[in-house]
């Protein structure tokens, strides 16, 4: 079964641009090397420019525990960790319905 997560946080103003190089970077791996990362996207919201949401499905704990333990997460964490107001927000979601055809059932 999936593993369905969010991730909010807000950054300092100041550190945007840093933050969303490092984003960019980690989605940029996430695309070319996390096969079992099914769907990844980081949003920055539009009302509050320094807030950021990202959703994830990833095909199973494994592929979860890739992502963490990746180089490219790691790198991600050392520049959003000590730029975020707050401790970073983690969610988990179980599936009610989607229109996405990953080929998982």
């Amino acid at each position: 079964m999936p593993i369905i997560m969010t991730a909010r946080y807000q950054v300092h103003p100041q550190a945007v641009d840093r933050c969303k190089q490092a984003i960019k970077n980690l989605v940029e791996y996430v695309k070319k090397s996390e096969k079992g990362t099914l769907y990844y996207i980081a949003n920055q919201e539009i009302l509050n420019p320094y807030a950021f949401l990202h959703m994830m499905i990833f095909q199973d704990e494994v592929a979860l525990t890739m992502h963490r333990s990746s180089e490219a997460a790691e790198r991600f964490v050392s520049v959003i960790y000590p730029a975020a107001i707050d401790p970073l927000e983690f969610k988990e979601y179980n599936e009610v319905g989607h229109n996405f055809n990953f080929g998982v059932q």
